[in-house]
């Protein structure tokens, strides 16, 4: 009797000491936080870009999001100020919208005056709203539509030195 009890015992210190390490910083191998770079740089990695030929270059663009209308603004490009840039695709058959900067739904978009919207790039985001105000008539409904938001939705260029 005693023997068994003994042995429940260490069984249920075993299970705790099993099921609470799990759960604990001091037991996390902190190797484990540097796999992203280690699968990141192994040779089976997919370059989805690798038989993609691009026209669209980022040199002379101010840093921001821009449509590539070559492949019907289903990838754009991220530009810095030192020229450099890399292409992103939009997920789930969206398009981006370069007015708006984001990836969306085709019938929302006009790929073919994407062009037209590249200069929102340079704007801030407080530029972008008093342009639209003062360049475009706005209608009466618009105003009470603009009132609940923005006139302009943007996701602000990632600016990196």
């Amino acid at each position: 009797m005693n023997y068994c009890v003994t042995y429940v015992f260490n069984f249920l210190l075993l299970l705790d000491t099993k099921m609470t390490s799990q759960f604990t910083l001091d037991h996390f191998d902190r190797n484990y936080l540097e796999t992203y770079e280690e699968v990141s740089s192994e040779q089976t990695s997919i370059d989805v870009f690798a038989n993609l030929t691009f026209r669209f270059t980022c040199e002379n663009m101010p840093s921001g999001f821009y449509a590539d209308m070559d492949y019907n603004c289903r990838i754009f490009h991220v530009c810095e100020n030192s020229g450099y840039g890399f292409p992103v695709i939009c997920a789930n058959d969206t398009v981006f919208d370069q007015r708006q900067r984001i990836c969306t739904d085709e019938e929302n978009t006009d790929c073919q005056r994407a062009h037209e919207w590249y200069y929102l790039n340079k704007l801030s985001y407080s530029e972008e709203i008093e342009s639209r105000t003062i360049t475009e008539e706005i209608t009466d409904d618009e105003l009470k539509i603009q009132e609940n938001e923005d006139a302009v939705p943007s996701v602000l260029p990632l600016v990196i030195d």
